[in-house]
């Protein structure tokens, strides 16, 4: 499919002074089950997504982004609000995206697939138009382009784009069905490999030592044909947006992973796996309104808390303006801003010293060389970073001072959270 270029090129032709002149309009796309690594920015180059990678070069790559919740109402309501929910309460100053449009006077659209993964990002604020979009009865074969799931709720989208300020689009497909037009998946096969079939249905099974390899490289090519058909529709989106605002900014991130066997699962109806990156670790790419730090890439630890109260700054066209006291740095977002501007000091000093993950399967707690594991069971499992990216060898047995300080800091936060009364890590 053709697309246009002007859209992504216009997105950068702004005046440098952001304060000076705030944005006309805001683009949030967040999608669900779209994992970093399968995305071209965080290595996944055979998998063709053109308007993304353009998106990668018009503004800054959140390079580890990791969610803290396997459930998505949880990771939407901390980008949305700027708060972490998951957190003890405590003051926080809880400024988010919608908080700053509504305070501009903006109208805010929010389209989706699913309304009951959006349910918690009003954030107390009441001014916002939800657009629910049905999705195709029960897709079980792929169909054509205008008929796919995907193509729905972006068309949707974009024929809002006139009546809204602040759009948001979550689209939840990924993990319903894989509907994309048979040409798309076909792409990323070859003449040799067996054919792909032209089920909806998402694979689902485990993956063992018996497993023929194929089978499993053929799931992902399958989904890579469903990320092609995906970036086809946010390529219309985005510069649908730049032809209705002149100056306008975007944020594009992943909600969660998906399970596509590099820990022994395929597929979303099993049981969930511990909280590896695979399904952690999602990709988050923040177009600024005036076009700074584009294409640069922030490598510190990123919450999605941290990105809404980001977009709230250049929504409002200021900063928070203080640094975050102790007990709001534990439970609200800590602003990019400074990062954005070129603060030397920020891009070193801004960021994460440490995330916690939950899933129905286990924990995980990250920090900037390490990450440990915990399954079901108990198991602790450590993996060096940058260097294992798919977190694939255990090296617990010889690292085991600090396996210890890891599991400590995992058991030390299950701890204060059954002393506030709120259970933070979840067994199911």
């Amino acid at each position: 499919m053709p697309q246009s270029t002007s859209g992504f090129q216009s997105m950068t032709q702004t005046q440098p002074d952001w304060q000076a002149e705030s944005p006309d309009g805001w683009l949030m796309i967040t999608i669900d089950r779209l994992p970093a690594w399968m995305v071209a920015a965080w290595g996944a180059t055979w998998v063709a997504t053109p308007a993304i990678t353009r998106l990668a070069t018009a503004g800054l790559i959140c390079d580890r982004v990791l969610v803290r919740s396997t459930e998505p109402v949880d990771t939407l309501t901390e980008l949305a609000t700027g708060q972490l929910p998951l957190e003890p309460a405590s003051d926080s100053r809880g400024l988010g995206p919608i908080s700053a449009a509504v305070g501009r006077g903006w109208r805010v659209t929010v389209v989706t697939d699913l309304p009951d993964q959006v349910r918690g990002i009003s954030g107390g604020e009441t001014g916002h138009r939800l657009v629910a979009v049905t999705p195709p009865e029960a897709a079980t074969a792929t169909v054509p382009e205008d008929g796919s799931g995907c193509g729905r709720v972006f068309a949707a989208a974009e024929s809002e784009l006139a009546d809204a300020d602040l759009l948001w689009c979550h689209l939840g497909r990924l993990g319903l069905a894989w509907d994309a037009p048979q040409a798309c998946r076909e792409a990323f096969f070859d003449e040799d490999d067996p054919p792909p079939g032209d089920s909806a249905v998402i694979p689902d099974f485990d993956v063992t030592a018996e497993t023929d390899p194929d089978r499993v490289a053929a799931v992902r090519q399958i989904f890579a044909g469903e990320l092609a058909h995906l970036d086809d529709w946010l390529g219309r989106l985005v510069a649908a947006a730049a032809a209705r605002w002149p100056r306008f900014g975007l944020l594009l991130m992943g909600v969660r992973g998906m399970p596509l066997g590099l820990h022994g699962r395929v597929g979303v109806t099993g049981p969930e796996p511990p909280p590896y990156a695979e399904l952690t670790h999602v990709p988050a790419i923040l177009v600024d309104p005036a076009g700074r730090q584009t294409a640069q890439r922030f490598g510190q630890l990123v919450l999605p808390a941290d990105l809404g109260v980001t977009v709230h700054d250049l929504i409002a066209g200021e900063s928070t303006g203080r640094p975050p006291t102790q007990a709001e740095s534990v439970a609200s977002g800590q602003s990019l801003a400074a990062v954005l501007a070129g603060d030397v000091e920020a891009w070193r000093s801004v960021g994460r010293d440490r995330v916690i993950s939950q899933s129905r399967g286990g924990q995980a707690v990250a920090v900037a060389e390490w990450t440990l594991v915990r399954d079901a069971e108990g198991k602790d499992l450590l993996f060096r970073k940058p260097d294992d990216f798919f977190e694939l060898s255990d090296v617990a047995d010889r690292s085991q001072e600090v396996a210890a300080a890891l599991a400590s800091c995992l058991d030390s936060a299950s701890s204060r959270a059954a002393q506030a009364g709120k259970s933070q890590l979840r067994s199911g």
